[in-house]
């Protein structure tokens, strides 16, 4: 034993020199990175998010959008920076667990290069259609596209995109077939559905709530399988029959470069909980359509292993490709 005290001794003189650095940590400013435009569904979660993180760390921590890609080009810049801990993504899902499953190339490994540490939001998308289209709910959506397949056209921000799954496993559940139109953007989709250029859409919450409230656009329903309270009157597609297993929701998460040390990573992981549980940022984002979460690195962990296997099984039946 007396050989091992210099090597005990070592490993604990480490660990305390460890955790000093954490406590002491962020020292600089902190980089919280949203891989689309501002203004998005990411971009104010992250503001609001990035804003307490601040006060609690004092120290700035600003909010860059680096867009693109599908949200690949803002993701590819964590994976490259250094593990400090200074530089965080706030994901939506494309960039870090679907993606991978129909891009050819990717300039990251999602699995590798990315640390995950908690997920911060999770958002149902909602399924609108124009007004003046002739089906007020799901199920006689569900009729008109089986009696006039391909001529129910949907929008989506793009191929690949969560939307554009939303709407896929609707085609696989419901067994209709319906004609895909990709936009670059959320904004030129929903533009097009209040246009009545296309006819139906998924959408998130907060983006067509507005929308919905003015008349504009015609709630169907909801894409996850529990109601909203930002919505408690748009019912659940899982509520439709021929829908009992419909759920897909949107969610935002924060990653770190791979090679973070752990006790930054529960240190970030642990103050954006204690922010998600304040209750104006909870109520802030309720009101939104968004459900708090700021769960544990180790749950987050097994949600996005999960949430990678169902997306890549949806691209797969799909077989959507680059």
């Amino acid at each position: 034993m007396k050989y091992l005290s210099p090597f005990l001794a070592a490993v604990l003189l480490l660990s305390g020199i460890t955790t000093a650095s954490a406590q002491s940590w962020p020292d600089k400013q902190v980089k919280i990175i949203v891989a689309y435009p501002a203004g998005g569904g990411v971009d104010p979660v992250a503001r609001l998010v990035g804003q307490k993180l601040s006060e609690r760390w004092k120290q700035p921590v600003v909010v860059e959008n680096k867009a693109g890609g599908s949200g690949t080009i803002g993701a590819n810049f964590v994976a490259q920076s250094p593990a400090d801990g200074l530089t965080i993504l706030m994901s939506a899902t494309p960039e870090v667990v679907i993606n991978q499953h129909f891009m050819q190339k990717m300039s990251y490994n999602p699995d590798i290069d990315l640390k995950p540490v908690t997920l911060v939001v999770r958002l149902p998308f909602v399924l609108v259609s124009n007004v003046s289209k002739p089906y007020t709910n799901a199920a006689e959506l569900i009729s008109y596209a089986k009696k006039n397949p391909n001529k129910v056209s949907y929008a989506s921000s793009g191929p690949g995109s969560a939307q554009h799954l939303a709407a896929v496993m609707l085609e696989q559940q419901a067994d209709i077939k319906l004609v895909h139109v990709p936009y670059k953007g959320v904004a030129p989709a929903v533009s097009d559905l209040l246009a009545g250029h296309v006819d139906i859409g998924f959408a998130g919450l907060p983006t067509a709530l507005p929308h919905i409230q003015s008349g504009k656009l015609r709630a169907l329903g909801l894409s996850s399988k529990l109601p909203s309270s930002a919505a408690p009157d748009i019912p659940p597609l899982a509520k439709t029959q021929g829908l009992s297993n419909f759920d897909l929701t949107q969610w935002f998460g924060t990653f770190v470069p791979s090679g973070t040390p752990n006790i930054i990573v529960q240190r970030i992981q642990s103050d954006i909980q204690a922010i998600l549980n304040m209750p104006d940022v909870k109520a802030t984002l309720e009101k939104q359509g968004a459900q708090p979460s700021g769960m544990s690195t180790a749950d987050f962990q097994a949600f996005v292993n999960s949430e990678r296997k169902k997306f890549g099984d949806i691209v797969k039946v799909a077989k959507i490709e680059q």
